[in-house]
């Protein structure tokens, strides 16, 4: 059986224009759907770290309604702390996203697909590193509230939290070197080998000098003999010569 083409349209716009309809009445019958809002925002730090060391922060959106997802710009010093790069941890079912500055984490939360918008208390928590000694706070310094029709509401709601206090790293001070052992010269220097040295030392220069009249007298003796021989010489030349 075949349709007329102009009467097919006609069908088709009638559908539409009653599916249309249909979709205001039920709009319209709807209940308004709430402004998301939250009740008091707070950030917590601890009171000290040490340099190298890794500390949390937990930002809390207390009494939450209706949050289907917000934004949430967390400030800080650079000069003594960095953010943990992967170290953000949301409310669960939901998905997150991150994003850095200098001395910003900008964090990003919405829930997924048909899951609930969050009411109560929602909390999300990043890790940093304190890099050096120093003090810092940590600020929201903005938040944005998001509905399931992703209407975005602007909070007026600030935090900061108390200063965290870094101290230097400690430095460690390097083990003493053990000191070489003294072996033979060692027993020598405290006993019997310190006295033997000295001892040979005295010994050869006391020789030394008793030593010198009799090397004088050899001398003496040897330059006699060497005159008489030459006395006796001359005179058989003498002699030979008469």
């Amino acid at each position: 059986m075949h349709q007329n083409p102009r009467r097919l349209v006609r069908l088709l716009a009638v559908a539409a224009a009653s599916l249309a309809g249909l979709g205001l009445a039920v709009g319209a019958a709807a209940p308004a759907v709430a402004a998301p809002a939250v009740a008091g925002v707070s950030v917590s730090a601890p009171a000290t770290a040490t340099a190298g060391d890794t500390f949390d922060v937990t930002v809390t959106l207390s009494g939450a309604a209706d949050v289907y997802g917000y934004e949430s710009v967390l400030a800080f010093d650079p000069a003594v702390a960095s953010y943990v790069d992967g170290s953000a941890v949301v409310t669960a079912g939901g998905f997150d996203s991150v994003r850095t500055g200098s001395g910003t984490v900008d964090l990003v939360y919405t829930r997924l697909g048909t899951s609930p918008a969050l009411s109560g208390d929602i909390a999300y928590t990043l890790t940093f590193t304190a890099t050096a000694a120093g003090s810092t706070a940590f600020t929201v310094r903005s938040l944005s509230l998001v509905d399931s029709a992703s209407a975005v509401t602007a909070s007026t709601d600030a935090a900061t939290s108390q200063a965290v206090a870094i101290a230097p790293a400690a430095v460690t001070s390097p083990s003493p070197s053990p000191s070489p052992s003294t072996g033979v010269s060692g027993a020598g220097s405290s006993g019997t080998g310190g006295s033997l040295s000295s001892t040979s030392a005295d010994g050869l220069a006391s020789t030394g000098s008793n030593a010198v009249p009799f090397v004088i007298a050899a001398l003496a003796l040897l330059v006699a003999g060497a005159a008489a021989v030459l006395f006796t010489v001359r005179r058989r030349r003498a002699g030979d010569a008469r």
